[in-house]
């Protein structure tokens, strides 16, 4: 039993809320930056969030259980989320959102997962993946994410309009293009590029975008410590080499 349920369990809520918010004030500050950069709306919400789990005897903060629920942390950061974007909305008078016309059911997933809810690609990727009847690979979401895109900028509002918060860096965002491009080029150009990377980072890319192996098994492959380590550093991977295609194209490639 952790700590501050075991002194909220002896009766002892300020000492609980002591342990509580020192085990888990970092968790809950880096997913309120995931929604809100500017420092003095992150403190504000900060503090309101702490006034809800915090408020009749932590009542809400103790209202997980283990055995039917996600483990702790995991609820945590949804219920941290969802009451970021909740007063983002307040805040600034938005009603939810709705889907611009054209979306596929996969799209229609992305958008609530990346647009409504605010979710990182690869969190966004591991929700729809569990809930998809059929299997859908990284590679694929990330082509899905892009026409997504490509929608919602096409749709003739502002993209901004879809955002609660301040809207993502389209092209940082989205690496599906350096994935998609990077899978139409020879063969040969394509392993000059990877010849670039580290060893792990080569195989990584080889594994997982090419080969089409799940992260977590990838990460297992290449010894790095999970699922979302791949996603990162392969993206990150896949720039590099779309940017060291494009200095060695020629001008009539």
């Amino acid at each position: 039993m952790e700590k501050w349920r075991a002194k909220l369990a002896l009766g002892d809520t300020a000492g609980a809320w002591d342990e509580f918010i020192s085990r888990y004030q970092g968790l809950i500050y880096s997913v309120i930056r995931r929604t809100l950069n500017d420092p003095d709306d992150i403190a504000e919400i900060f503090a309101e969030l702490c006034g809800d789990l915090s408020r009749d005897d932590l009542e809400l903060a103790a209202s997980h259980v283990d055995v039917i629920k996600a483990r702790y942390s995991t609820w945590l950061v949804t219920v941290v989320h969802n009451r970021t974007i909740d007063w983002v909305r307040k805040r600034e008078g938005r009603r939810r959102f709705s889907a611009p016309e054209g979306l596929s059911p996969v799209q229609g997933q992305i958008f609530q997962c990346v647009v409504c809810e605010r979710r990182p690609h690869a969190e966004a990727y591991e929700m729809i993946a569990q809930r998809s009847p059929t299997a859908i690979t990284y590679r694929d979401f990330l082509r899905e994410l892009s026409a997504t895109y490509r929608i919602l900028q096409k749709s003739g509002r502002m993209i901004g309009r879809f955002f609660p918060g301040q809207p993502p860096d389209l092209a940082a965002e989205a690496p599906d293009t350096d994935a998609s491009l990077l899978l139409e080029e020879s063969s040969s150009r394509v392993g000059a590029a990877m010849s670039a990377l580290e060893p792990d980072e080569r195989l990584a890319v080889q594994l997982f975008v090419i080969d089409e192996v799940p992260a977590a098994q990838v990460a297992k492959i290449v010894g790095w410590p999970n699922a979302k380590t791949v996603y990162n550093r392969v993206s990150r991977a896949l720039a590099r080499m779309r940017k060291e295609l494009a200095q060695h194209s020629g001008p009539g490639e």
